[in-house]
């Protein structure tokens, strides 16, 4: 019986520190998120801030309360052509990256292409695209891919370039194929840098296809906050804004759990074979 009693207060233990874990988690943001809505809130009415260039806290929640089912079509249009957009992106620098360290000639004659075009203003194409594709969620999408895929290109490079001359001779040891050595040892050696570049690509995806929008677009976010800036709504305007961050916190984190999720299964040797 007092083993029973033991095990009991060694789980009721257990529970309370994860609870506790769990609390001082959370309990940072929140109050930092409270202390920013407060100061926010003290200097509208301090300064007497006109609502369409600071609305209250307040009025943000009724601009999307008004009409919350418009709100979150909305940001699900953005969402999904931010998240093509990085599908594509992430394909595009995964199969070049392998191209470029894989084959030197192409490199040479394909990287100094890519760093070229990449200076060029790619809001420049955007009007481009909606001349060939019209007001679709295409444009937008393309856009978003082409923004972020060069950097997570470059990420993913340097990434592969770690290979060191030991995992090279370890990989030659056991006779692996060079298609072997890529998929067992050199994407497993770039996959944190392959991750950062990913998370800079969600910022950039995001960007991308928000500024599609602004420059044409009946529906997500970017229309909606060109839409509520010529009316002057304030309210509308943040909300739109503060959503898009929402948005594009979320699938940093995203990104953040599989990393660490992946990084397990390497150390424990889940994935390499």
């Amino acid at each position: 019986m007092a083993l029973d009693t033991s095990d009991q207060t060694r789980v009721r233990s257990a529970r309370l520190r994860t609870l506790s874990g769990w609390g001082r988690r959370f309990a940072v943001p929140v109050l930092v998120i409270a202390g920013v809505l407060g100061v926010w809130q003290l200097v509208v009415v301090w300064r007497d801030i006109p609502d369409y260039l600071l609305p209250r806290p307040l009025q943000v929640w009724r601009a999307f309360a008004q009409s919350p089912s418009t709100f979150m079509s909305n940001i699900g249009v953005t969402t999904w052509e931010i998240f093509l957009g990085l599908a594509i992106g992430i394909a595009g620098a995964l199969v070049w990256a392998v191209l470029l360290v894989s084959f030197p000639p192409v490199r040479k004659a394909v990287y100094p292409l890519m760093v070229a075009a990449q200076s060029a203003p790619k809001e420049a194409l955007a009007p481009v695209f909606i001349i060939w594709w019209g007001f679709s969620s295409l444009p937008k999408v393309v856009m978003a891919a082409l923004i972020c895929f060069f950097p997570m290109l470059v990420a993913t490079v340097v990434g592969l370039e770690r290979f060191s001359e030991q995992q090279r001779l370890l990989a030659a040891s056991i006779g692996a194929s060079r298609l072997k050595t890529l998929f067992s040892f050199r994407v497993w050696t770039a996959l944190p840098s392959f991750l950062s570049g990913i998370r800079l690509g969600v910022t950039l995806a995001a960007i991308g296809a928000v500024l599609g929008e602004f420059l044409g677009s009946d529906k997500g976010v970017g229309y909606q906050i060109l839409s509520a800036s010529r009316r002057l709504d304030g309210g509308l305007l943040y909300a739109s804004l503060i959503a898009l961050i929402v948005v594009s916190w979320v699938l940093v984190r995203i990104v953040d759990l599989s990393e660490a999720w992946l990084l397990r299964g390497v150390k424990r040797g889940r994935f390499v074979t």
